[in-house]
């Protein structure tokens, strides 16, 4: 069976129904309230806004009027804290060219020669030293070597203290208060510095004394007669004209034990 309907009413009726589909659901509904009453709570509400912001703009601006001084303080602060320590690095200043002033004053005074001073500094072998004395001359013989071992020549350095030398040296090495004389796996050592014989033994003093003070002690006694029973030779000869130079000191210190803290 046909359609009856010509393409002019289908046209009609599509149109119709675009019409009646054109606005939303929404546009139909019947409202309550009159237009201007939501327009003007719209208003209230807009304005409640910008007086709120208006209000928190007026806060940050007190808060920040509020916080200056406290900088303005603390930048005060800092400055005048520059400046004591500017004024006490002055005074510091000032205070250490005093004291390097006086330094050198002290310097001064010390270069003069001050003879207990001097003797002194010979005696603890912290100066070089020349003049009168005795040098001892002593090699081993050719039947018995490695004779002469480290007490020999401690106890000979000993004897030459004991008659009066104010300043020792063995093969040119000064004895101090905290040199050594010690043998080591067969090599004789003195100030850690190994020597060897011939062993020239030097002693400053007056040469004359010590010649005869020595001779008369038991080392002495001893050395000569070892010189006749093991064919060491020993020479002892006067002199005008010696020099011994001063202990090393960077190799010759003090050392001691520390106790650990905490421990008992």
């Amino acid at each position: 069976m046909s359609d009856p309907r010509t393409p002019e009413d289908e046209a009609k009726g599509l149109l119709e129904q675009i019409a009646d589909t054109a606005l939303d659901d929404d546009y139909y509904v019947v409202r309550t309230e009159p237009y201007g009453q939501s327009r003007e709570f719209n208003t209230v509400l807009t304005g409640a806004v910008l007086g709120l912001f208006a209000l928190l703009v007026a806060i940050a601006a007190i808060q920040t009027q509020s916080d200056r001084p406290t900088s303005e303080r603390e930048r005060e602060t800092l400055i005048n804290n520059v400046d004591a320590r500017k004024t006490s690095l002055a005074k510091r200043e000032i205070t250490a060219e005093r004291l390097r002033e006086r330094v050198a004053e002290l310097k001064a005074s010390v270069d003069v020669i001050d003879p207990a001073f001097e003797k002194l500094r010979v005696l603890t072998a912290d100066s070089g030293a020349k003049g009168p004395g005795i040098r001892l001359d002593i090699n081993e013989g050719r039947i018995l070597p490695n004779v002469i071992a480290d007490r020999d020549l401690q106890r000979l350095v000993n004897g030459l203290w004991y008659a009066g030398a104010e300043a020792v040296a063995v093969n040119g090495k000064r004895i101090g208060s905290l040199s050594s004389i010690r043998m080591a796996a067969g090599i004789m050592k003195v100030n850690y510095d190994p020597v060897g014989p011939p062993y020239e033994i030097i002693a400053l003093g007056d040469a004359e004394s010590l010649e005869e003070r020595f001779s008369q002690t038991v080392v002495g006694r001893e050395w000569e007669a070892r010189s006749k029973r093991d064919e060491v030779s020993f020479d002892m000869a006067g002199s005008d004209e010696l020099m011994v130079e001063a202990a090393p000191k960077e190799r010759l210190t003090i050392l001691h034990a520390k106790a650990i803290e905490g421990d008992e």
